[in-house]
Order: structure tokens, then C-alpha cells, then sequence
């Protein structure tokens, strides 16, 4: 506590006006780095948490130890924590399988491999590498042993990642495999309509499992000009915005003070994708077909 003896009486008033003013926000570790940054830059004397703590209790505003674990610097702070072991800890499990991996690749080159549709790292299919699905023992997961204990982290992780996935799935087999079905059909019917989609710019035959169609007030159908695939993509994304605005409510809301956030958090702009704008994409009464 040698802060006590180079405190002139100004800096001492100055520091116990600076710890009661961000009690009731800040935890001792976020008053003292806030005042050494200060501190700094006019040449006083820098501080410790025992220094904060001391005045704290002076002025009657120390928290308690619970009160501390739930404030959201120290959950921050755990989190980071958390994900720099996590990472520390998924590097050192990934070059070992690699090493394991030549191992098993120089002594038998015609082992059955499989891609992870997560990392997608190629690796041999076996226990190993990847788990099974049940109980039973009888098929491999598509997903590694590395990425699927990673599975097991936050909530929000899994559910990221699941997104992830869903949309390489989307790119990846159903898009791909409704080109190389158009394509087939177009050979066969050379004079068939098309049209391009207004957003993706893809062309596609004209039917009704491309572009969904909407009805004038006149009773007479027409195709909308944006594909089944955007619009698809569109939802997702519109879905995707309002649940993350739940969450980010959830995660503000507090006894005292989440009323007030929840109001400042929907006076906010509403999320927006430059590529899917909802302007673009109103009723399926508007009148080009959109």
C-alpha cells in the first residue's frame, strides 16, 4: 500500500471521488485499470486492487463476492479466459490426430477416410477420429471428435455452428443439385421459358419449384422474379436477426436496470443485410413480381 505515502492530499481526494463514482458499474479490477490509464497520462501515482479496495470499504461500497461473479466485467473477462484455453487446448488435440493421421496413412493407404462437415479436415474413419451415433455402434458421425467436443461449449456456439452447416448444405447440395437439374431439363427443352433471379442473377426454368408464384387482384398468377432460393435465404437470415435481438435483450436484462436496456435496445436501428434487403422483398402482391 505504498500509495498512501506518495498520494498528495489532492490525488488522494481526487482517486476517492474516481472509486465511489464507478462502484456501482465497475468491479475493483476495472477502477484500477481505469484510473492507471488516467493516471498515466497526468503523471500520478498508479494504484493496485488492494488500493482500491481499501477505499471501497472506506466508503462502504464494497461488493460481495457474489455480487462480483455476476457483474458482466468478470463474466468477460471468464469468457475470454475460457476461449483462450479452449483454443490452446484444440491446437495441441489437433496436431496429435495429425501426427496420428500420417501414422495410419503410411501404414495402410486404403484406410476408409471421411471429411468433417465442420473442420473439414479429412480424416480416417475410425473410433479415433469419429464418434458414433448411439448406442448401437453401428454408424460414424459426419462430425470429427475434435469439432464434435467442441459442440459441447455455449449454447450460442452450438447454435452457430448448426447455421453454419445448415448453409454449406444449401450451397453445397441443394443449389448445386438444382443446377445440374436445370441444366438437364434445359437440354431436353431447348425452347423452354427461363428467367433470372432479381437477386442472385441465376436463371432458372420457369416453373413454380423455382419461382413461387403470387396472384394479382385481377385473379391472374404470375411468377414472382425472386427464386425460391433467396427467398429461402431471406427468411433465414430475417429469422436469424430476430433471435439474435432476443438474445442480446436476454443477456442485458437485470433487476434494476433491463427494463430501461430492453427500451434503449428497440429504439435501435433493426438489423439489415446489404445483400437481402426486406425493401426489396414486400408482399407478394407487388405489382413487378418481386
Amino acid at each position: 500500500m505504498s500509495s498512501v505515502n506518495i498520494f498528495s492530499s489532492e490525488q488522494r481526494d481526487a482517486f476517492r471521488e474516481f472509486v465511489r463514482s464507478r462502484a456501482s458499474q465497475n468491479n475493483p479490477t476495472d477502477i484500477r485499470i481505469a484510473w492507471n490509464k488516467e493516471a498515466a497520462m497526468k503523471q500520478w501515482p498508479t494504484v493496485n486492487n488492494e488500493r482500491v479496495l481499501y477505499y471501497l470499504r472506506e466508503a462502504g461500497l464494497q461488493k460481495t463476492k457474489g455480487e462480483y461473479m455476476r457483474s458482466q466485467s468478470y463474466r468477460r473477462r471468464q469468457s475470454v479466459a475460457q476461449k483462450t484455453r479452449r483454443a490452446k487446448e484444440q491446437e495441441a488435440w489437433l496436431g496429435i490426430l495429425r501426427v496420428r493421421r500420417a501414422e495410419m496413412y503410411a501404414h495402410d493407404s486404403n484406410l476408409l477416410r471421411r471429411k468433417c462437415q465442420l473442420c473439414l479436415q479429412t480424416w480416417p474413419l475410425t473410433d479415433e477420429f469419429f464418434s458414433h451415433s448411439g448406442r448401437g455402434r453401428k454408424y460414424f458421425l459426419k462430425t470429427c471428435r475434435l469439432c464434435y467436443q467442441n459442440l459441447s461449449g455455449t449454447a450460442e456456439e452450438r447454435r452457430k455452428q448448426r447455421l453454419d452447416a445448415y448453409d454449406r448444405h444449401v450451397a453445397v447440395k441443394q443449389i448445386s443439385h438444382a443446377k445440374a437439374e436445370r441444366d438437364a431439363f434445359l437440354r431436353q427443352h431447348r425452347n423452354f421459358p427461363t428467367r433470372s433471379c432479381f437477386r442472385c442473377h441465376e436463371t432458372w426454368e420457369l416453373l413454380s419449384k423455382r419461382f413461387p408464384k403470387y396472384k394479382l387482384a385481377s385473379g391472374l398468377e404470375l411468377y414472382r422474379r425472386t427464386c425460391r432460393f433467396c427467398l429461402r435465404t431471406d427468411a433465414r437470415l430475417k429469422e436469424r436477426a430476430k433471435l439474435e435481438l432476443n438474445h442480446i435483450q436476454t443477456t442485458m436484462l437485470d433487476p434494476e436496470t433491463g427494463a430501461q436496456r430492453i427500451v434503449e435496445q428497440s429504439n435501435q436501428a433493426p438489423f439489415s443485410f446489404q445483400q437481402w434487403s426486406p425493401r426489396k422483398e414486400t408482399t407478394l402482391a407487388h405489382p413487378d413480381g418481386r
